[in-house]
């Protein structure tokens, strides 16, 4: 597959504020009602289909996630099938967030309490069911025999109850075509918020950086 070229969120909001480009998010619906980039259109990886999207001459087509893996996905896919001018936003909302670059307003679930932390980076079980399974109509069941585990593994990865290790990555990357630490990555991503989330404060305060 072609590579699609990444570019950091400053300049992706450098061209966004001169209208220079369409931002497009190719996250989940419910991702992207949590929290999303005003002037973002949304186009789910789960219903992405390069064949049939619309050229768009004169602008530049950015391509953006939580995290940057699927969205150079979705490039990747665009770039074969023989569109131009197409990047992905590197690091993804996580990265925009980062920067201090403001989003539109959260919207927390209803049986969410005012104070709890909002999540953007899904588990890789919950990305295999929106993006992979459902679209694509294979059971867990299937995908268990196809990727020779048992139906015990497959449920407890899509219920988020079990982590995805390397062989694991491996496995889905041969089966669904995809780069061999796409799922590691999204993995990584999942634990490193929460990890931030639960403890990075803590570490901010009783480790000072080194001086140079």
């Amino acid at each position: 597959m072609a590579n699609v070229k990444s570019v950091d969120v400053a300049t992706v909001k450098s061209w966004l504020d001169r209208n220079e480009i369409v931002l497009v998010d190719v996250r989940e619906t419910k991702e992207f009602e949590v929290e999303h980039i005003a002037g973002a259109l949304l186009l789910p990886l789960s219903s992405f289909d390069p064949e049939v999207f619309p050229t768009l001459p004169g602008k530049r087509l950015v391509l953006h996630c939580a995290i940057g893996k699927r969205s150079e996905a979705a490039g990747k896919m665009l770039i074969n099938e023989g569109h131009e001018n197409v990047v992905h936003m590197e690091g993804g909302l996580g990265a925009w967030k980062a920067e201090g670059f403001a989003t539109e307003v959260q919207i927390l679930p209803p049986d969410a309490a005012p104070d709890a932390p909002v999540f953007l980076c899904p588990t890789p079980g919950q990305v295999l069911h929106a993006e992979f399974l459902t679209p694509l109509k294979i059971s867990p069941a299937e995908l268990a025999l196809r990727l020779k585990l048992s139906d015990a593994v497959v449920g407890n990865l899509l219920a988020g109850d079990i982590p995805v290790d390397v062989e694991l990555s491996l496995r889905l990357a041969r089966f669904f075509s995809t780069a061999a630490d796409f799922w590691v990555h999204l993995q990584l991503e999942h634990d490193m918020e929460r990890a931030r989330h639960a403890m990075g404060e803590n570490i901010r305060q009783e480790i000072r950086p080194r001086a140079s």
